[in-house]
């Protein structure tokens, strides 16, 4: 089950795609709660969802209700833009170096446990929206990854507690100021700042439910520019998988409902241009699609 973050006009509401529509789960809602719960439940993006027991299950229900009253036809949305799938996550959060090859390519060895790191959430753009390219920059590139949502908070999780903390999967895209990064680790600086140029983490265009993703460690995962393959593999040959980050993560700092942890990019990187059209894809999640531009021409 696939939603999204989605606007028309001045409106804001959650979309639900079903067979290739996207229905406005947020008025479908209105209606359901009002008829069957002797209330009205008016939510208009997916953040608002986040403590909602058995989501999962709840927007099922909302479907067939759709579907049994054949309201399909009045609640799809036929334009409409992708917001980010969480539109004020407290963190973003990012694993460094979590594919072999990517960490050879960068000159380094494979860690030996976790490293993360964090982008400015201002950094947080949708599909389709445009990544900015700062006019004093000398190489930026774009890192595919699968991302994680986070739906409660949690502090020391366990391993095998780990998926009982997931709401579900999007596409993340980790544009990287590479030269200004790579000077700030000749000065063992952080690298904060190369990360997190504004427009430099788009996210979506989707938030697919943990329930749909059987295996999140067994899904291609590919970057497109202008059509050609950059960077292609698996999620399955990640070297710290989705529980083992969780329980890392949460050993260091309390996760929150609506964090966004990125997995790891795979080998491949390379610079992009203004005029650049990039594309991130995962399997069973979707296609991130940005467009990239000077600064100046906006």
């Amino acid at each position: 089950m696939r939603i999204a973050n989605c606007k028309s006009g001045e409106r804001t509401f959650i979309g639900l795609e079903y067979e290739g529509k996207m229905l406005n789960f947020s008025k479908a809602l209105i209606m359901y709660s009002a008829l069957y719960e002797n209330s009205i439940k008016n939510f208009h993006n997916i953040d608002e969802l986040l403590y909602m027991d058995n989501l999962y299950s709840y927007i099922e229900k909302i479907l067939n209700f759709i579907l049994e009253h054949e309201f399909s036809y009045f609640l799809t949305e036929e334009s409409f833009t992708f917001l980010p799938p969480i539109l004020r996550p407290q963190k973003i959060l990012a694993l460094g170096k979590n594919y072999v090859e990517h960490a050879k390519e960068l000159g380094d060895e494979a860690p030996k446990e976790p490293i993360f790191f964090c982008k400015s959430s201002s950094a947080l753009i949708g599909h389709e929206d445009f990544i900015v390219y700062p006019s004093f920059l000398t190489r930026v590139d774009p890192e595919v990854e699968l991302g994680v949502i986070i739906k409660k908070r949690g502090k020391y999780i366990k391993e095998e507690d780990a998926y009982h903390y997931i709401l579900g999967y999007t596409v993340v895209n980790d544009v990287t100021a590479r030269d200004m990064q790579t000077e700030d680790f000749k000065k063992t600086n952080p690298w904060f700042r190369s990360k997190s140029f504004d427009t430099f983490c788009p996210v979506g265009p989707y938030l697919v439910l943990k329930e749909d993703i059987k295996d999140p460690h067994n899904l291609n995962i590919e970057l497109r520019v202008d059509g050609e393959v950059r960077q292609k593999n698996n999620t399955k040959n990640t070297l710290f998988k989705i529980p083992q980050i969780i329980s890392y993560i949460s050993k260091h700092l309390t996760l929150e409902a609506g964090d966004i942890i990125a997995t790891g990019t795979p080998s491949g990187i390379a610079p992009i241009y203004p005029e650049n059209t990039v594309e991130c894809i995962v399997e069973n999640v979707g296609t991130l699609r940005n467009k990239v531009i000077k600064e100046n021409s906006l």
